[in-house]
């Protein structure tokens, strides 16, 4: 993901690399710029948390794929 040149991205990252909590409570900030600050707490977030393992990658690929059949199912 590319970063966007956005103060508020790059404050989100920087809220997020401080430990704050993923809220923003300014009403003065604009739908896209409180967009823009949660992208950037998130962009941070996954960078801290690193990759997952591939064990709970596969874990999650079958409990989709189980649901999918199971919601395939139904609908039959």
């Amino acid at each position: 993901m590319n970063q966007p040149n956005s103060s508020h991205f790059h404050a989100g990252k920087a809220a997020r690399q401080a430990g704050r909590p993923c809220q923003v409570w300014d009403g003065r900030m604009s739908a896209k710029s409180k967009a823009e600050w949660y992208e950037g707490w998130n962009f941070q977030d996954a960078y801290q948390r690193g990759q997952p393992d591939p064990e709970l990658v596969t874990q999650n690929d079958n409990f989709f794929a189980d649901l999918r059949a199971e919601l395939r199912g139904a609908r039959a």
